[in-house]
């Protein structure tokens, strides 16, 4: 049908062209050539052009019941000549060397058509990010999505069952990596249900390495959804996260994969944090463990670099070195004062929009 289309369009432009040539000549001599191209130029813009495929695309399904019979009928009358040009269209596709064959169509076009479906209310925002943020998730390894190593809680593995339960009673967490002397080599990973078993067991003298699950190690390199398919495939919901060294890095667990997806998930034993603090217009205190996006949203803003990157890793791309509490420095059209910080890393900072109008919460 499309061959016939465009067929059909360039037989119509043409025959203009000529019908207009011959006619402005007769009327008005060795100018009206010129004066015809112009005058049709306009006409086929307005009226072959932009108005019919800007109410085909107001109107899509209304018109297109009207036409598509016209269309087919004429498929039907030239059909001989729209297989010429179908064997002719082969022949050069195979002729063309390509090592690749794009694609009919690219994601950054699905996600504009996405956008522009919620602009027309057929999809609904929240549909909007789920799928804008599956698409982002093939683009995510573990590194981007893991707890890092200083946030992670972790137990010696030579200690009794009886010490762990003490030790562990007021614990928020179902799974506890296990280390055996250094707290970067995670032997086990003790499940507190397991430990629950033992004491009923009266297992209470037993090392808690010993109850522990053998721990699963990704490298921190590892695609996103490679180790979705890597938890599903061993029913895990918690790996460790090693760099090339073999060094822990942090840990990921299931939840946080699927949190990449639907946002934060928040259960009855969790504390959902103060993202921020307003302190003004335009200007927030914020954690430096908290993420870019943050300030994406916050400020409607796309800041260069990787959403998921801390505050942290922000300021730290930006200085090269860890600022001292009360340092001020601009960064992307901020003012970002280091309210504390230790030799280690940023704990928090006041972050200002420099010469700008109220962010979309003001309004």
């Amino acid at each position: 049908m499309l061959i016939a289309i465009l067929i059909g369009n360039n037989l119509v432009n043409i025959a203009a062209s000529a019908i207009a040539t011959v006619i402005a000549t007769r009327i008005l001599g060795s100018i009206g050539p010129g004066i015809a191209v112009g005058v049709l130029t306009v006409l086929v813009l307005i009226f072959g052009e932009v108005t019919p495929k800007s109410l085909a695309t107001r109107y899509s399904e209304r018109i297109s019941l009207v036409v598509s019979p016209i269309v087919l009928w004429f498929q039907r009358t030239i059909y001989p000549l729209i297989s010429l040009f179908e064997v002719i269209a082969d022949v050069a596709g195979k002729a063309a060397i390509s090592s690749e064959e794009d694609p009919t169509v690219t994601e950054s076009e699905l996600i504009s058509i996405i956008g522009y479906g919620e602009e027309e209310g057929t999809i609904e925002r929240g549909e909007r990010v789920l799928i804008e943020r599956a698409f982002a998730l093939t683009d995510l390894t573990v590194a981007d999505v893991m707890t890092p190593r200083h946030k992670v809680f972790t137990y010696d593995g030579r200690r009794p069952v009886f010490q762990a339960l003490e030790d562990l009673k007021e614990t928020p967490y179902s799974r506890i990596p296990l280390f055996a002397e250094d707290p970067d080599e995670i032997q086990k990973i003790l499940y507190m249900r397991d430990l629950m078993v033992a004491v009923i067991n009266k297992q209470t003298q037993v090392p808690v390495g010993e109850i522990g699950r053998e721990a699963r190690f990704v490298p921190d390199t590892q695609p996103v959804t490679d180790t979705i398919s890597g938890f599903r495939k061993e029913q895990q919901h918690m790996a460790i996260v090693v760099d090339e060294h073999g060094t822990m890095e942090g840990v990921v667990t299931f939840e946080d994969l699927l949190e990449e997806l639907v946002g934060e998930i928040y259960d009855e034993s969790d504390q959902k944090p103060v993202e921020f603090v307003e302190l003004g217009l335009n200007k927030i205190s914020v954690d430096g463990t908290a993420e870019v996006r943050l300030i994406e949203e916050y400020f409607d803003i796309e800041l260069p670099g990787k959403s998921t990157d801390t505050i942290n890793r922000w300021i730290l791309d930006h200085t090269e070195r860890i600022p001292i509490t009360g340092e001020t420095f601009a960064l992307d059209n901020f003012e970002v004062l280091v309210k504390s910080a230790s030799r280690r890393r940023i704990h928090e900072v006041t972050i200002e929009r420099l010469g700008q109008g109220p962010t979309l919460l003001d309004l």
